[in-house]
Parts: C-alpha cells; sequence; structure tokens
C-alpha cells in the first residue's frame, strides 16, 4: 500500500495523550459521528488522527481480509504521522470493525509497548474483537439491541480477560450504530459522546 488515505489530524502541542479514531465497516472520517468523535477528542485538550482505512477509499464493502494486514499497514503509518512515540498515553477509539482492528494491532505489540495504550470499543463485535490479552485500560460502549448482543452479551465474549480495568456502559434502546432500531436515526450517538466526554 503506497498511497496515502484521506485524513484528519489535529495536534495539541500541549497534549500527553493523543486520540485515534478508527471507523467502521461502513462511514469513513467524513461521517457525522466521526466528526463529532474528533471534535470530542480536540475538546478534551487531546492530539487525535483519524482516517480512512484502503478498502473504504476503494469502494469496497469489505475489510482486506481474516489478518486485516493492510489494515494494520496503514494504522502504524497513521500511528507514525501523528508522532505517537512523543505521547505517554494513547487512546484507540474503535467504532466496530475498527475495535476489531485496534484488537488485533495491540496483541501485535510487546508487553512493555501496551503500556502506552487503553481502547475504546463502541460497537463490539462479538467473537471478533480479541482483548483477553491486553493488560490496560478497556472501555465498551454497547448499544443495547445491538445486533451482535447486549453488555451481558459483551461480557460473557470477555470472559477471561485479563484486564484489571474493564468499564462497560451500555446505550438503552441504541442499536449497533447508536440507532433508534425503528426510524434508524441515529439519536444516541450524543449518549455516546457524552459518556465519552467523562472518561
Amino acid at each position: 500500500m503506497n498511497k496515502l488515505t484521506s485524513f484528519l489530524h489535529f495536534h495539541n502541542s500541549k497534549a500527553t495523550t493523543l486520540d485515534v479514531i478508527l471507523h467502521g465497516g461502513s462511514g469513513g472520517i467524513n461521517s457525522p459521528f466521526m466528526q463529532k468523535l474528533f471534535e470530542s477528542s480536540k475538546g478534551k485538550g487531546n492530539s487525535v488522527i483519524m482516517f480512512n482505512f484502503p478498502f473504504l477509499e476503494r469502494g469496497d464493502d469489505h475489510s482486506s481480509g481474516p489478518e486485516l494486514k493492510e489494515e494494520l499497514e496503514v494504522l502504524r503509518k497513521m500511528l507514525s504521522i501523528a508522532g505517537f512515540d512523543k505521547f505517554s498515553h494513547i487512546r484507540l477509539i474503535g467504532k466496530s470493525l475498527g475495535g476489531i482492528i485496534a484488537s488485533y494491532y495491540l496483541n501485535s505489540l510487546t508487553d512493555e509497548e501496551k503500556k502506552l495504550y487503553e481502547v475504546i470499543v463502541l460497537g463490539y463485535v462479538t467473537g471478533e474483537v480479541k482483548l483477553n490479552e491486553f493488560t490496560g485500560k478497556i472501555t465498551i460502549i454497547q448499544g443495547e439491541k445491538d445486533k451482535f448482543g447486549s453488555i451481558e452479551v459483551v461480557k460473557k465474549d470477555m470472559d477471561g480477560a485479563i484486564s484489571q480495568s474493564i468499564t462497560y456502559h451500555q446505550i438503552s434502546n441504541a442499536d449497533h450504530s447508536y440507532r433508534n432500531p425503528e426510524t434508524k436515526q441515529p439519536i444516541y450517538e450524543d449518549k455516546v459522546i457524552e459518556f465519552l466526554n467523562s472518561l
């Protein structure tokens, strides 16, 4: 992958935390929710970067494959662009597929490297997110009516996780994309932002 994908980067020279926002399987960095997440991170005083995965830029409707090699490659490239090694703390904020990619990335790190990171999963895909071996801080925000399961289903999927700092938060009546299941309007996105702002 030689072509640079679209990205948005905000650098706060006083920030000690870098937020890395990873979009889901549909809707990249120009989606309203991703824009809200970006502004929320800026509002907290953090540096922040978000970018489109190459499959989205190509117009594909799926990731590069089960090992997510292309997605992990671009994530590493964007971390480098953002100067990740200058920060004392990095938050990976992954929506759905982005949460899966975040977990794969964390599993590729040494125990020492992992100490720099925490992960926030927005819409946990049961059976696909692999965080059981991650020792850092984990936050999972799940819609009560998520097609992959409620927060109780997520807790069962996370059974055996070794992290001593796991926060589970459920958004009442929301589906996987924080929409009202009947109207399909994303009326619960702001509830997610509100909770993120409280962390």
